[in-house]
């Protein structure tokens, strides 16, 4: 009994360490591309004009709801 909660509380501490690592990590882009951008009302435009002023390229915006 014991040894299963001790891999429990390993399993719950390493899950715990990814989330941590995944979300205060900071957001690093590969050296060339642009910094990545949390999309907001106030800047809403900016991105707008981005877009449009790539309409040449491949453009991809991904939106992601919690729910």
């Amino acid at each position: 009994m014991k040894k299963l909660l001790s891999i429990l509380a390993v399993l719950v501490l390493v899950g715990l360490l990814a989330l941590g690592w995944h979300f205060y990590s900071g957001q690093t882009v590969p050296a060339g591309q642009p910094p990545l951008v949390s999309l907001t009302s106030t800047n809403f435009d900016q991105m707008r004009a981005a877009f449009n002023a790539a309409s040449g390229e491949v453009r991809i915006i991904l939106l992601l709801s919690p729910t």
